[in-house]
């Protein structure tokens, strides 16, 4: 993990209940009703070359004014307004999430981190977002988190590690995994799927998500 990303979005977060709700009504009147909404979406591309979005297991979003390159499955989190009714949004603005990393190593090396219970932290679309408070030093020494599969087929470990970083501040910070390929396919079923980590106080914990494998 090179750095953090850090969420400097603290008042549009508050209001936003989960990624699919609306903040707040950014227009209205007798013709057009415009719905803002704050998410984390998949950015795909179809076989035709569209972008759009993956906001959930099924649901998709078509921006209309996504500039960037399309450079393979990527995750972000995104100001989005939507008319009523329609899958068309427009993006107000975005950030790219940092990807971590896959681990089959049972080295034991831990230095803990509190993974936050609110709508960021996620498992949809083959994808495990997690939103989490760590210690972190000046920003220069990077960090490592990182997932380990389990003996148990649906079970992973997420690893923090500082690298000898020194704890001046807590922050909050956002990453991705991609989980698809490392769990056995559900088949379009629905499996629970356990979360462990140790806390920073060294406390064992756990969460239970719903985990379907993504769909072609």
């Amino acid at each position: 993990m090179k750095g953090r990303i850090t969420i400097l979005l603290t008042a549009l977060c508050l209001l936003c209940g989960c990624a699919k709700e609306e903040i707040d009504s950014a227009y209205t009147d007798s013709s057009i009703s415009m719905k803002q909404y704050t998410a984390i979406v998949t950015v795909k591309e179809s076989p035709a070359g569209t972008v759009y979005f993956q906001l959930d297991d099924d649901s998709v979003l078509y921006p209309d004014n996504y500039q960037e390159p399309f450079t393979g499955m990527q995750r972000i989190i995104c100001g989005i307004s939507m008319l009523q009714g329609s899958n068309e949004c427009h993006v107000q603005w975005m950030d790219f999430l940092e990807k971590g990393d896959i681990s089959y190593t049972q080295d034991a090396m831990d230095d803990g981190l509190d993974i936050l219970d609110d709508w960021m932290t996620s498992v949809e679309d083959g994808f495990l977002t997690i939103h989490y408070d760590a210690w972190w030093g000046d920003g220069s020494v990077p960090h490592l988190l990182l997932v380990k599969p389990s003996a148990d087929e649906y079970e992973l470990t997420v690893v923090h590690r500082m690298n000898g970083d020194e704890p001046l501040e807590k922050a909050d910070a956002l990453i991705y995994f991609d989980i698809n390929n490392i769990l056995p396919d559900t088949e379009g079923l629905y499996k629970d799927l356990t979360i462990k980590w140790k806390s920073i106080e060294g406390a064992a914990k756990t969460k239970t998500f719903s985990f379907r494998s993504r769909q072609p």
